[in-house]
């Protein structure tokens, strides 16, 4: 930018003085100056609000997604308690043959 430096070595930029002058950037020499703010304003008006409706979108498709997953690990846990279930069975049950065995 247009920033000076004075022949004492001060600036004028506002975060390295103490006067705490707040400078506007200079926009007299862009074309249609007086437009450029309210254009930057209303493109970053849609950037957001085309951010904001792909993110409802990428939620909406996930949510079926991320609760089909759950109900998936849900019945996949208990698959493995009913299986650890018979084998505590089966252990039991071959324990107790070989004790009959040894017996015999």
């Amino acid at each position: 930018m247009n920033d000076t430096i004075h022949p004492n070595g001060t600036s004028t930029i506002p975060w390295l003085t103490s006067d705490q002058r707040v400078r506007e950037p200079d926009t007299s020499m862009l074309p249609d100056s007086e437009k450029a703010v309210p254009v930057a304003i209303g493109l970053m008006s849609s950037a957001v609000q085309g951010a904001h409706h792909s993110i409802d979108r990428f939620a909406e498709s996930a949510a079926p997604v991320v609760r089909h997953l759950g109900e998936s690990v849900a019945a996949a846990g208990e698959a493995l308690h009913a299986k650890a279930d018979q084998l505590r069975v089966t252990r039991d049950e071959w324990s107790e043959s070989a004790r009959t065995t040894v017996r015999s």
